[in-house]
């Protein structure tokens, strides 16, 4: 058949569907006119009869759900849950600069270059505190989704996650059987302390590894927990993927092993046990693999931030944490619920217990005592959130409460405290949008919250010298400063109009918008996370800290690059506002002496010499 004869064949089909929809219009309009309104009626009426019984006969007792008989309740139920999380993380949805950062890397793998922040000739950094978060992004990107909504995308999907896990320990949770015939109330209970707390909502977006670190701790802390109709090799496995997620996961290993080697002599599937401790073994892969690419088994990311053990940060940052959401509430609960279930009734699981709490104490330890703080608000701690309230809600209907009411009056009366410093401080800071507003963003607030607030005074001094120190910078600066870089920096399509091939350089010490929107432009980080010789730099000040920006880079070792920046950005001006400045053309040649004097530099108390003198 030729063309002719395809394209006469392929107007009578068009001709024949115009004939058709022309004779259709007229049979639709006849069979409208013909509905009556009792038909209408009667069909609603039906509609709503068969969704009824979805809200009037569910079972208050999660026990009785169950995803063979109950599918389509368990779809609406999670459907309308998602729904309310989505609608309130909304209210504090943001992208941290740092996300940026990540989706460079990921931007550099899909470009085939491997993991690193510069393309070569620069040599790989691990500007990363984790793989798999970044190789989560990539598989997305693979498929067609890319950054930053995929980040945002997951983000989501993992802080929903939190909510389902906190759904399976709920049902699972041994309480009164007043309680247990109610356990659906509880779960609301706590999906009602989780949608009042501003950092589960804020990190549901943020584009960071935040959301699938707390899930997977729940995860963990899940199979910490179960009885022996479980699987260890579940802890495990959720346990190397905490290490692969962040470095500071990686305490989270040794943790398992012992919790392993408890369930051996409980006589608990051994040979699970076994094969759980070979799991453990497999991030050793992954630190030989930082080791051969990198140079160190300790990401730069992370190594930047080292200042000595101990720094005095970390006691304000977790006195911070625990005043903001008034976690010392259910510390009051713990010791009576504790002496009544293993003193008085002499319960078991009091060694699983001590495991668990020793864990935590390790892993926030560990980060307090080796970093300190963290720049993003309250991200390494994040995940105690949700236990905190589980553990609430456990403790207080296994032994301290009789009823349902008094149930209900003692969370009251915590989110009474629990909210009171949050809404306060988001009370003073809600208009605040721009740059110069939320820099360093401190506000007081023992006057504002008023009597609700216990140790607010102690909190305002807190966060004044975190934040003094770069610290704990809230949610909301970390959007303002995206958001101006974002109206500032080119759009990402202009961006990758500059190629690799024009050697084109920035120098800037707030790199991940610049990085995302300049893909393939060479990038030096003044602050250090992604550029060796800046994060080997003696810090600025002897007396202060300042989170991610204390580096005093060498005035020469940017220089060195033909005299540096040949792009100019005014970042905060409003406007896009991307310059191509005229200097000396950069080499491959170049940038290599210009990276390897300066590495040799490192650690020296002298420049050293190019070459040995002559004699």
């Amino acid at each position: 058949m030729n063309f002719n004869d395809r394209f006469f064949k392929l107007r009578l089909k068009l001709t024949d569907v115009k004939l058709r929809l022309k004779r259709a219009v007229p049979a639709l309009t006849a069979k409208l006119k013909s509905v009556r309104a009792d038909d209408v009626k009667h069909a609603l009426r039906s509609a709503v009869l068969g969704v009824k019984p979805l809200f009037t006969q569910t079972p208050t007792d999660l026990r009785d759900w169950t995803m063979k008989t109950d599918k389509i309740r368990f779809s609406v139920f999670f459907i309308l849950l998602s729904a309310v999380f989505v609608t309130a993380g909304s209210f504090y949805a943001f992208l941290a600069d740092d996300a940026f950062i990540t989706f460079r890397y990921v931007s550099n793998a899909v470009k085939g270059w491997g993991y690193t922040f510069n393309p070569p000739p620069f040599d790989p950094v691990s500007g990363f505190t984790g793989i798999l978060w970044m190789t989560l992004l990539r598989v997305l990107w693979l498929i067609g989704i890319q950054p930053p909504y995929s980040a945002n995308l997951m983000t989501n999907l993992f802080s929903l996650a939190q909510v389902w896990m906190c759904f399976l320990f709920v049902r699972r949770m041994a309480v009164q059987p007043v309680f247990q015939r109610k356990s659906l109330y509880l779960f609301l209970i706590v999906c009602l302390i989780l949608l009042t707390n501003e950092t589960f909502l804020a990190f549901m977006t943020s584009g960071t590894e935040a959301a699938l670190f707390n899930f997977l701790a729940l995860w963990w802390t899940f199979e910490a927990t179960s009885d022996k109709t479980r699987n260890p090799i579940w802890l495990a496995v959720s346990a190397v993927l905490l290490a692969l997620c962040r470095f500071d996961g990686a305490v989270f290993v040794p943790a398992s092993a012992v919790f392993l080697c408890a369930f051996l002599f409980t006589g608990r599937l051994k040979l699970s046990c076994l094969t759980g401790l070979v799991v453990l073994g497999t991030p050793l892969l992954y630190y030989g693999w930082l080791e051969k690419v990198y140079g160190d088994i300790v990401p730069n990311a992370v190594s930047v931030l080292f200042n000595g053990f101990f720094p005095a940060i970390g006691r304000d940052y977790a006195l911070s944490f625990v005043l903001e959401y008034a976690l010392y509430f259910w510390a009051v609960f713990f010791l009576p619920w504790a002496a009544f279930k293993f003193g008085v009734r002499r319960q078991k699981g009091f060694a699983v217990l001590f495991l668990l709490i020793l864990s935590f104490v390790a892993y926030a330890g560990v980060y307090l005592f080796a970093i300190g703080a963290d720049t993003l608000e309250y991200r390494p701690f994040g995940f105690f959130i949700p236990l905190f309230a589980l553990a609430g809600v456990k403790m207080l209907t296994e032994n301290i409460c009789g009823s349902f009411k008094g149930v209900l009056i003692v969370v009251f009366a915590y989110l009474l405290v629990g909210t009171a410093i949050p809404s306060a401080h988001t009370s003073l800071t809600k208009d605040l949008n721009t740059r110069r507003e939320t820099t360093f963003l401190y506000r007081p607030v023992a006057q504002k919250a008023g009597w609700r607030a216990f140790f607010a005074k102690q909190w305002d001094d807190a966060q004044k010298r975190l934040i003094y120190q770069g610290a704990a910078l809230r949610w909301r600066e970390h959007k303002v400063l995206t958001e101006e870089l974002l109206k500032t920096f080119p759009a990402r399509a202009d961006g990758e109009r500059i190629k690799k091939d024009a050697y084109r350089l920035f120098a800037w010490d707030f790199v991940g918008v610049a990085g995302w929107t300049l893909p393939e432009t060479f990038i030096i980080d003044l602050s250090g996370r992604n550029n060796i010789i800046a994060a080997k730099s003696p810090l600025k000040y002897e007396t202060r800290r300042l989170f991610g920006h204390e580096r005093a880079v060498p005035d020469g070792y940017v220089r060195c690059f033909n005299g540096g920046s040949n792009i100019a950005i005014d970042p905060f001006s409003g406007k896009k506002n991307l310059r191509l400045l005229r200097a000396a053309p950069l080499s491959e040649g170049r940038i290599k002496g210009c990276e390897g004097f300066w590495k040799s530099q490192i650690g020296a108390s002298k420049p050293k010499p190019l070459r040995a003198p002559l004699r």
